[in-house]
This record gives C-alpha cells, sequence and structure tokens, in this order.
C-alpha cells in the first residue's frame, strides 16, 4: 500500500475514533442530564431562553419569559401531536395535548440550564465530526474503501436524533420519546463503528470459543438489556410523580430507610434486573473454559471474557446501589456510562469475529 495511502487511512482513523467517542460522550452528558433534571433546564431549542448562550441569572430573562416559552413549546406540541394522529396514535396524541405537566412553564435555574446547554454543544460537535468524517469518506472513497454508505446512515440518525432531542424537550420528557432518543444514539454510534471497521478494522484475540453468530446473539441480549433499562428508568419517573417511589414499612430494608419500591415496577425491571447475572455468569464459564484448555492461563484483564465480566459486574453493583439509595444521581449517571460502554465494546468484538471468522 503506497505511503500517501497509509497517511490518509491514519486520518480517517483518528476523524472516526473521535466521532464516535464525540457520540458516545453524549452517553455521558445525557445521562448528567437525565440524572440531575436538566432536561428542562433550556425550555427552547436549539437556542436556551432565546439564547445562544444561557444566562447567569433570571434577571436577564424578560419578565413574562415563561409565557413566552411556554407558547412557543405548546406550538411544537400541537404540531408533534398532528404528527401523531395522521400516523393512527390518536390516543398518544390526546394524552400528549392534555397533559399538564407539558402546559406548566419553566423556571429557569442557570445550573440545569448551563447542564442541558453543554450536553447540547457536544450534540452539535459530535454533528460537526460526523460531516467532516463523511465528506472524508466521500473524497476519499477510491483510497478509503467501503464505509460511507454507514457513515451517510450514521449522520442521518444523528440529525434525526437532534431533532428528536427537540421533541424530547418540546414534550417535557414524555415517556416513549425520551427511550427512543437514547436508542436511537447507540444506533446511531453502531452505523459509525460499522463504517469505521470498513475501512480500518479493529481485531480482539482470544475469541474462538464463541462463533460470531453467539456474538451476535451476546449483542441484541445485551442491547435488549439496555433499552428496557431506559424504559424502566421512565418507570421510576412514574413512580415518584404518583408518590410511590419508596418501599415503606417492614420491607424497607436494612438500611433503615424507604429503599426503591420495585414491587410496584413490572416485567420489564424484573427482565432489566436479572439477566445481567445469566451474562455474567456466561463468562465466568467460558473463562473457566479457556483456564481448563490452556493448562491453567490467566486470563488478562484487556480479555474480552474478562471486561465483559468486569463491566456487568459493575453494572450490577450499580444496579443495587439504585435499588438500595433510590437511585442517587452520580449513580444514574455511572450505571448508563457503563452500560454504554459494555454494550459497545460487546459490538466492537462482534465486528472483530465477523473479520475473523468466516461464519
Amino acid at each position: 500500500m503506497p505511503r500517501s495511502n497509509d497517511k490518509i487511512l491514519n486520518i480517517y482513523r483518528r476523524m472516526g475514533l473521535l466521532t464516535c467517542s464525540s457520540v458516545f460522550l453524549l452517553f455521558f452528558f445525557g445521562g448528567l442530564v437525565r440524572a440531575t433534571g436538566s432536561g428542562m433546564g433550556c425550555p427552547d431549542w436549539p437556542k436556551c431562553f432565546g439564547l445562544w448562550a444561557p444566562p447567569t441569572c433570571e434577571c436577564k430573562l424578560p419578565g413574562n419569559y415563561q409565557q413566552i416559552f411556554l407558547e412557543k413549546r405548546l406550538q411544537k406540541v400541537e404540531r408533534f401531536a398532528k404528527v401523531l394522529k395522521s400516523v393512527g396514535m390518536e390516543k398518544s396524541a390526546t394524552l400528549l395535548l392534555t397533559d399538564e405537566s407539558i402546559q406548566a412553564p419553566e423556571v429557569f435555574d442557570p445550573v440545569k440550564a448551563w447542564i442541558e446547554y453543554i450536553n447540547r454543544l457536544f450534540g452539535v460537535l459530535s454533528g460537526l465530526f460526523a460531516m467532516v468524517y463523511f465528506g472524508m469518506a466521500v473524497w476519499f472513497r477510491k483510497r478509503i474503501g467501503s464505509g460511507k454508505g454507514w457513515g451517510l446512515v450514521a449522520l442521518f440518525l444523528l440529525l434525526l436524533n437532534g431533532w428528536l432531542g427537540s421533541l424530547v424537550v418540546a414534550t417535557n420528557l414524555l415517556p416513549g420519546v425520551v427511550t427512543v432518543h437514547f436508542v436511537l444514539s447507540f444506533m446511531c454510534l453502531f452505523a459509525y463503528m460499522v463504517s469505521l471497521h470498513k475501512a480500518v478494522s479493529f481485531r480482539f484475540k482470544g475469541l474462538d470459543l464463541l462463533k460470531r453468530k453467539q456474538w451476535f446473539g451476546l449483542w441484541i441480549s445485551v442491547f435488549f438489556i439496555v433499552i428496557i433499562g431506559a424504559w424502566s428508568r421512565e418507570q421510576v419517573d412514574g413512580l415518584r410523580y404518583t408518590g410511590q417511589l419508596y418501599v415503606e414499612g417492614d420491607t424497607a430494608g436494612f438500611l433503615g430507610w424507604g429503599m426503591l419500591n420495585v414491587f410496584a415496577m413490572d416485567w420489564v425491571f424484573v427482565l432489566h434486573r436479572y439477566m445481567p447475572f445469566v451474562v455474567l455468569g456466561w463468562m465466568i464459564w467460558l473463562m473457566r473454559r479457556l483456564s481448563k484448555e490452556q493448562a491453567g492461563l490467566k486470563l488478562p484483564i484487556a480479555h474480552p471474557y474478562m471486561m465483559i465480566a468486569l463491566l456487568c459486574a459493575l453494572q450490577i453493583a450499580l444496579g443495587v446501589i439504585h435499588i438500595w439509595f433510590v437511585v442517587p444521581a452520580w449513580a444514574q449517571v455511572a450505571h448508563v456510562v457503563v452500560g454504554s460502554a459494555l454494550i459497545t465494546y460487546i459490538f466492537a468484538v462482534y465486528l472483530s469475529a465477523r473479520s475473523i471468522q468466516p461464519s
């Protein structure tokens, strides 16, 4: 391969990694926004209280700012409701239009406004990286090879998710819309990873015990756990809204105060709660099997089985903290980041298995 082509591939790889990293960082900032309740820190989009940068105090806003931005939000909600009705979702449209929380004006909070604003800045930064990355894929398509198609898909998903983010703000974190927003972020990241892998393969060692179809199944399973985790988080918001967040009485637990009321949550939460134990047990079994086959080999931390097991164990521990301490903010952020890291890592391993294994 010519040396000039090596330089182009290196630049393309770095831009791809930069784009993937920026999208991944959105999981951290998104989790921070969710944990601190800053989703409505800026009631409008793409600006924040009508400004390109949020003010530092309420004194810089007009006296009737709450009514101004409430009217703008309601107009956007009405347009979205019309879209829902046009696709046959009349019940959802009616619930949206009659939701009292959406009709309540937002009070300015400088901390929440800036947290949401920083989250949006990283969203814009991801978009800029994505456009440069796709432009490079098209411009150097003969040297880079395949991957530009997935780059286009990822760019479309990123823009679509940005638009959906505006609906999340307009609908006051409407249940379901938040989960779709979260899932689309993952789909965008996966598309970028495929695009990058098409041009510059990344490979892991020690994948022989599982075939590529099994890695694909593991990825789908963990992705499902993540999705229902987002939905379970929305159930927690519902419990908080109805005043059923805490377990009371003798079932409050050994800590002496009310724990998270898991008994009021449905089967979705039960699956989210116990499926990680299955994944962890499978990884431990694989490590023991590999150790026996290779005469007591001790796996390094960087080995895929070990990494997946450690991330699962950490995620389970954070889940326990959620229940015992009723979803503390720092644990929410950590739970989102670790879960995102787990599913991203497994997908990378799956792409590697596709390259190494013929079927």
